[in-house]
């Protein structure tokens, strides 16, 4: 035992110390990826454990019956499921299901859709963007394409005809073949169009562009939730669960896993199989619901503690706030008009100390910046513990609506795929929707390669 925590302490210890390098989030990706599949690779080889390509399987039965208990309520998780699978497609989900949706679950899934979309999806995407910082999109955290107002009623006619699978994959062909487009002006007519587009999609990791801690614990919330939903719907199907347990790479807890008899699932009638597929992503939605609560309700409750000035967004340490310069209070509403002296040393007074740093010849500190003020709902607090708290909470609620949206995509070793698989009885249209699907998601990253 003595031996295995000093094995887990240094491969810690080196973990940090590539987090804290003065490289590019991408470098310190893959130098983690190799140090944690090198010691997946020898703890598993050394402790004889289950797992290959560093990835560690460490099941157990002693969650099975807590799953069994849950499971006992077989009335309110089927009526769970019927409402997850109209928040998954929608309209489309009475000829998905062949019209076995209760109206009770039909009616409470249009309104889990409408709350979703208008109340919490709002939120998503310019909190990760401020999480993540604003110079990852620093030419727009969303790329206008299009009348906006059209844009909005061509989105809420797919959303409750086909659901949230209908509206993402609409927006990630859209966007897609936005990027295609810009791409093919770049490379026909050397103009900059792919370097100033933002890219649809990215990576979030974290220790690099997340939180560690605060993105480890909303991963883990993700991750029970998303596949305890499936293994209750799978008990409930009458399919017995083998085993749970907990996904390792290296040292970093990645997923959760049921293990349910996949051969007996796989026997099921489809509204059955259909239920248990759409329990993950329905759970995850619904946690980011509860967690987006508790999140307003934190900002409502403890405006005193936010900062107020200029949040450095890179070129500075994290979380930095900017309240004065040379020793002028900073005009949050003016900021834009600040004039700093050129090649001269400037006092920063922030909310990490005063800071000393030299203006370039243009009179620039080298550093992105934007304001926020206290009634700014993406702010940074000046408690520790608060923005903790805020950070677990805000991440938690963002990633389960992302992770419960995306599972819907029909893309490979995704529920969305299967869900399609199993109710569409032409093969042909479930494969080419896949392949379109992956050929739009890949083209979504293709502008990070263009970014100087």
């Amino acid at each position: 035992m003595i031996v295995l925590l000093l094995i887990l302490a240094i491969a810690f210890g080196i973990f940090y110390s590539i987090l804290t390098l003065s490289i590019s989030g991408i470098f310190k990706f893959f130098l983690a990826a190799i140090e944690m599949l090198l010691v997946g690779q020898f703890l598993i080889w050394r402790y004889k454990l289950t797992g290959e390509h560093g990835l560690i399987l460490l099941k157990s039965k002693r969650g099975l019956e807590l799953i069994n208990k849950i499971a006992k309520h077989e009335q309110v998780w089927k009526f769970f499921s019927d409402a997850g699978t109209v928040v998954s497609y929608g309209l489309l989900s009475l000829v998905i299901t062949k019209k076995n949706v209760s109206i009770k679950g039909f009616v409470s899934g249009i309104a889990l859709i409408s709350i979703l979309f208008f109340v919490v999806a709002p939120f998503v995407l310019p909190f990760l963007v401020s999480v993540i910082g604003i110079s990852v999109l620093e030419h727009g955290a969303v790329q206008q394409v299009g009348d906006t107002n059209i844009l909005a009623i061509i989105s809420i006619i797919l959303l409750y005809a086909g659901g949230f699978f209908t509206l993402l994959l609409a927006s990630i062909i859209g966007y897609g073949t936005f990027i295609l487009s810009a791409l093919l002006s770049t490379l026909l007519h050397g103009t900059q169009a792919i370097a100033k587009t933002s890219p649809g999609a990215t990576f979030l990791l974290p220790g690099v562009n997340i939180p560690f801690w605060e993105g480890i614990a909303a991963l883990v919330v993700i991750l029970i939730v998303h596949e305890g939903a499936h293994a209750v719907l799978a008990r409930i199907a009458r399919i017995p669960v083998l085993s749970s347990g907990v996904v390792l790479f290296g040292i970093l807890p990645i997923g959760a896993f049921v293990e349910p008899d996949e051969e007996k699932l796989k026997k099921l009638e489809q509204t059955k199989q259909t239920r248990v597929l759409i329990a993950g992503s329905m759970a995850n939605l619904l946690t980011s619901i509860i967690f987006f609560v508790l999140f307003i309700g934190l900002f409502f409750t403890t405006a005193q503690y936010r900062e107020e000035g200029l949040l450095v967004t890179s070129g500075m340490e994290k979380n930095t706030v900017i309240h004065a310069v040379n020793g002028q209070q900073i005009d949050i509403k003016n900021f834009e008009k600040l004039d700093l002296p050129k090649n001269s040393e400037v006092k920063l007074d922030t909310n990490k100390g005063e800071i000393t740093r030299k203006t370039n010849e243009e009179g620039k500190l080298g550093i992105t910046i934007r304001p926020i003020t206290r009634d700014s709902i993406f702010g940074v607090y000046n408690s520790g513990v608060l923005q903790f708290i805020y950070m677990l909470l805000g991440l938690t609620f963002a990633l389960n609506f992302v992770i419960g949206t995306v599972n819907l995509l029909p893309l490979p070793f995704f529920d969305g795929y299967r869900t399609l698989e199993i109710n569409i009885q032409n093969k042909h249209i479930v494969k080419s929707l896949m392949a379109i699907t992956l050929a739009a998601f890949l083209v979504n990253f293709l502008p990070w390669f263009f970014r100087g």
